[in-house]
């Protein structure tokens, strides 16, 4: 195939040109995306349930065979150095240097340079024979000399394997190629043979050949009357592969899947264009599926890689549309989770032809089965799964259970397929056994048992991110089905006691050791991100954070801390970016500022004298304001904290509500808790905890209406006619200006009982410091005034009152004096 001859032709080419300096320059494509958010079981419940278990393609093509060695495929290796690449140890460069000389490598580089093959071997004196014969056969190569390279590349295999063994492999693996090109098939297939058993014996290997040359002998089986069939011959169904003797397909098919059990992607590409070819015709297919491999590939392909049949952009069953809700988990359409879908015709043949060779000849049944299960042979289907004792085999049974509305049997299967999986299962796939443990979290809450299903989202989430690599944000698939049970279905109470026994904090990096990070990474790199590559950030550091926010919107800011990150963690430093996107951390920490939030608080709920209440308010308003996303902003909706707040969903219920404006919102919980909770798997239960933990207020950025609360009740705690009280009330108006209403009533209330100030002009834009010292002094400095404008006004009472004060003064005085005298003389 071309597809396939192009990788191999490749191979052949870096070796000819390891002799020649001819420089290869590649193209790289890159592919630019958006937000893509994970995906999420409990968008569609029941069809999460119904989906018909299949593992990726790539990885049933892995696993067709066996390998009985431990050979393995290099395909990143051996390219032709670009500037800056020279002392790659991949390069070619440096694998034909290996472990030459500095003499001997000046020579290798002479015979390179050399016009032709004879020029070389006479440059090449100083060089280990068989790198000499090899190079200069490479030579020969490049100037078609054929039969010399031919000459040149058998008296490397003729030399002693000791001194053979460097190029061994290469040499044998080069007269295969050029036994298929003067199309000598037999010699050229031997050749490749003892490539593969050189590199078994331990001859060196440093390219991967012995693997590539599986692919390079399943080349020469895929002749046709035409000659040899490219890739874009089985892509476009030309005659040249339909005359290929089915005995050499299979034999090419087996080849293929040796290549790919050994780790070549190429060989995944080659097999997945001979599954679709074979595939598109019924007899074809059928043709093929009396070889256990064959068979297992055209299932697998069948599973992996074809829609079901529906009407609009699914309608010819090929197009990937993760987004759909009728696409199983691999993108496709898939019958088993819509009643609108019908089954691809093609996989109902493929069904067909194997009932007729007969079920007991079936290989991989567990596999059939699910088949069988996707096209609605729910009786062949339970026959087949009933064969075997594998994590897929009882999966499938788990969902004939659930269609025949068995949920306890159902139960019982989901936990025998993931008690099946450890047990060297190979019938899954590591991210499947992830999806069967989320899949039994939809059932497990759809059963009422709500912790149990937070464990099981657990499990699945942490395990998909520990398989990512993740080490930025600990957040992969399930993540979301986990956040929202632990932040909407469970109580806090609930939440936190799982915490405790299941999720601890994962070790914070040393900070000698971000120090020394840093200094060694080249370019410019922040201590957080380098401290992330230290330690990564887990799951599990992220439930206890949202478990932290849960604490603090409940007012229990004490028991909170623990959960937010140590404040000398560098990894969870916060950050602000200019406008060319610099890095700069941000002083504060989560721990401390939630710390200072519920001093805060205390302040402005108990201090005993109003003005510090309000300066107690009015400092929580501001972190509530500034830091609110951080210390108690909601994980999903309406706040979205596990995306920053950048998005106003793609997490957790009822996201549609900002992502689609026309769509009404109800206006009170319960009803909120059954529009976003629709569908029969979802208990009363869930709908009232939903309802009870929902935002309040219900509004996207919820925290900024609890910092305008907060600066009303300030407000409450000032002097009306004060600067400060106008001043809070003017960053409350600030904290909401993007809400109207809501704004215009911290507004009226400033116009009723407030009193001119400088910054009255521009109210709640331009917002000054609120002056609590002055506050302090105003009722005393405003009873001054009034007393002084009294006089001012009444000064003829006032004098009278003056002189009346003073005579009732002396009066006194001259009383107690004589008291005074009579006390003595007495």
């Amino acid at each position: 195939m071309q597809h396939s001859a192009n990788s191999s032709m490749g191979r052949m080419k870096k070796l000819a040109y390891a002799a020649s300096g001819l420089l290869v320059l590649g193209a790289a494509t890159v592919v630019a995306c958006g937000p893509d958010f994970p995906m999420q079981l409990l968008d569609d419940r029941v069809g999460a349930l119904r989906n018909t278990p299949a593992n990726s393609f790539a990885w049933e093509a892995a696993h067709l065979v066996t390998p009985a060695d431990k050979l393995q495929a290099d395909e990143g290796s051996g390219y032709e150095q670009a500037v800056g690449q020279l002392d790659d140890p991949r390069s070619l460069r440096m694998i034909e240097k290996g472990r030459l000389d500095a003499a001997q490598w000046t020579a290798l580089q002479a015979m390179r340079a050399a016009a032709d093959g004879e020029s070389a071997y006479a440059a090449g004196a100083a060089l280990p024979p068989a790198i000499r014969l090899y190079t200069a056969a490479a030579q020969d190569f490049r100037a078609n000399a054929l039969a010399a390279a031919r000459q040149r590349f058998e008296a490397v295999l003729a030399l002693p394997p000791q001194q053979a063994s460097e190029r061994a492999v290469w040499a044998a693996y080069m007269l295969g190629r050029l036994h298929a090109i003067e199309g000598r098939r037999e010699q050229a297939i031997a050749s490749f043979i003892k490539a593969r058993a050189l590199a078994m014996a331990g001859a060196a290997d440093p390219m991967g050949l012995a693997v590539a040359s599986y692919g390079e002998q399943a080349r020469l089986m895929l002749v046709g009357e035409a000659g040899s069939c490219n890739w874009s011959d089985f892509n476009e169904g030309r005659d040249c592969a339909q005359s290929i003797a089915p005995a050499d397909f299979k034999q090419a098919i087996h080849l293929y899947a040796e290549q790919a059990a050994r780790g070549s992607a190429s060989a995944q590409s080659s097999l997945e264009a001979l599954a679709a070819w074979s595939l598109g015709n019924a007899e074809r297919s059928a043709a093929l599926i009396d070889d256990a491999v064959a068979q297992r590939l055209l299932v697998a392909y069948a599973l992996a890689r074809l829609g079901d049949v529906g009407e609009g952009p699914q309608a010819g069953g090929y197009d990937y549309d993760p987004t759909a809700p009728t696409s199983g988990s691999s993108g496709y359409a898939d019958a088993a989770r819509s009643d609108t879908l019908k089954p691809s015709p093609i996989l109902v043949n493929l069904i067909d032809a194997l009932k007729r060779r007969g079920l007991e000849k079936i290989d991989g049944a567990d596999r059939v089965a699910a088949l069988a299960y996707r096209t609605g042979r729910y009786e062949l289907a339970a026959s087949l799964a009933g064969r075997q004792d594998t994590a897929l085999a009882w999966w499938v049974r788990a969902k004939l259970a659930l269609r025949r509305g068995d949920n306890e049997a159902a139960v019982q299967a989901y936990t025998r397929a993931v008690q099946a999986f450890p047990r060297n299962d190979a019938s899954l796939e590591p991210g499947n056994a992830n999806l069967l443990m989320g899949e039994q979290g939809v059932l497990t809450l759809s059963r009422g048992q709500y912790v149990e299903a937070l464990a099981q989202f657990h499990h699945a989430a942490s395990e998909t991110a520990r398989q990512s690599g993740n080490g930025y944000f600990g957040m992969y698939g399930y993540y979301n089905d986990l956040a929202y049970v632990a932040e909407r279905v469970l109580t806090v109470d609930e939440l936190k006691t799982y915490v405790d026994a299941h999720a601890p904090a994962s070790p914070m990096p040393a900070p000698e050791a971000v120090v020394k990070a840093v200094q060694q990474q080249q370019g410019r790199q922040s201590r957080r991100w380098a401290a992330v590559g230290l330690s990564a950030i887990t799951v599990e550091d992220n439930l206890r954070q949202l478990l932290a926010r849960r604490l603090v919107r409940e007012g229990r800011v004490e028991d909170a801390l623990a959960y937010f990150p140590d404040e000398r963690d560098e990894r969870f430093v916060q950050s602000s970016y200019d406008a060319e996107g610099r890095e700069t951390p941000d002083a504060w920490r989560l721990r401390a500022k939630a710390r200072d939030y519920g001093r805060a608080l205390e302040r402005g709920q108990h201090a005993w004298r109003a003005n510090s209440r309000a300066q107690g308010w009015y400092e929580a308003a501001l972190i509530a304001r500034r830091q609110g996303m951080e210390i108690m902003g909601y994980e999903q909706g309406p706040d979205f904290a596990v995306y920053g707040g950048s998005y106003p969903g793609g997490a957790g219920r009822g996201t549609g509500m900002y992502a689609d404006e026309s769509r009404p919102v109800p206006d009170n919980p319960q009803a909120r808790a059954q529009a976003d909770l629709p569908g029969p798997l979802v208990t009363d239960g869930e709908r009232q905890r939903y309802a009870a933990s929902e935002a309040k207020p219900y509004k996207r950025f919820h925290y900024r209406d609890v910092a305008a609360d907060y600066a009303m009740k300030a407000a409450d705690a000032l002097p009306p006619r004060s600067q400060a009280f106008a001043a809070v009330l003017c960053q409350g108006v600030n904290f909401v200006y993007y809400d109207q209403p809501r704004a215009e009533q911290l507004y009226r209330r400033y116009v009723k009982e407030g009193a001119a100030v400088p910054f009255s002009a521009d109210f709640g834009q331009n917002c000054v410091e609120p002056d609590f010292a002055a506050a302090t002094r105003f009722p005393y400095v405003q009873a001054w005034r009034g007393a002084r404008g009294w006089v001012a006004r009444h000064r003829a009472v006032s004098a009278a009152l003056l002189l009346a004060a003073m005579v009732g003064g002396g009066f006194g005085v001259a009383q107690w004096r004589r008291r005074r005298r009579v006390n003595k003389t007495s």
